[in-house]
């Protein structure tokens, strides 16, 4: 688990954040599923809107995708790394995935997954500190704050409340419309 052991906690987090973006997005599309979906999206609408723990997730998404905006860079540095033979060391490939990425716009290691014919996603992993190091420089970037609490947040209890949220929603919707 992520939580016992610290350097997977930027892959984890980036896979929440990434995550529930696109949970969020197939909320809004059971919206469009007729009179059930729309009643059961204006239910759960408000309950996720206010939610403080959506809404960080929401900045930190949106922070992750305007790289240049938010003052984000990224620098790989690959000291070795023999492809495929190294592969396994990344961790078990998912499900559906398409190709390895090194050193994206948010810094991260993983694979692109493909999720529809429509859509992709990407799936964090840490790169081992013996094929290399992927570095992110943070300038400007505005601090995400959810509370007037000065001390700092535990990101690893604020994605199991996300998540939690995130599964709550989906379990309604698997009832209402028997996916």
């Amino acid at each position: 688990m992520v939580r016992d052991v610290p350097s997977r906690r930027l892959a984890g987090l980036r896979n929440v954040v990434m995550f529930g973006n696109l949970v969020g997005t197939s909320f809004e599309e059971l919206r469009d599923a007729g009179p059930a979906g729309s009643d059961w999206y204006k239910s759960i609408r408000k309950k996720i809107a206010e939610s403080p723990v959506t809404r960080l997730f929401r900045e930190l998404h949106a922070e992750f995708r305007k790289r240049d905006a938010a003052g984000v860079s990224s620098q790989a540095r690959l000291r070795t790394f023999n492809y495929p033979a190294d592969l396994d060391k990344l961790g078990k490939r998912p499900p559906r995935a398409t190709e390895l990425f090194m050193g994206d716009e948010i810094g991260g290691t993983g694979w692109e997954v493909v999720l529809s014919a429509e859509r992709r996603g990407r799936f964090y992993v840490v790169l081992p500190a013996e094929y290399g190091t992927v570095d992110v420089f943070l300038s400007g970037t505005a601090i995400v704050q959810t509370s007037r609490d000065p001390r700092p947040i535990d990101i690893v209890d604020t994605c199991d409340r996300y998540v939690s949220l995130l599964d709550d929603t989906l379990r309604g919707a698997e009832l209402l419309f028997r996916v």
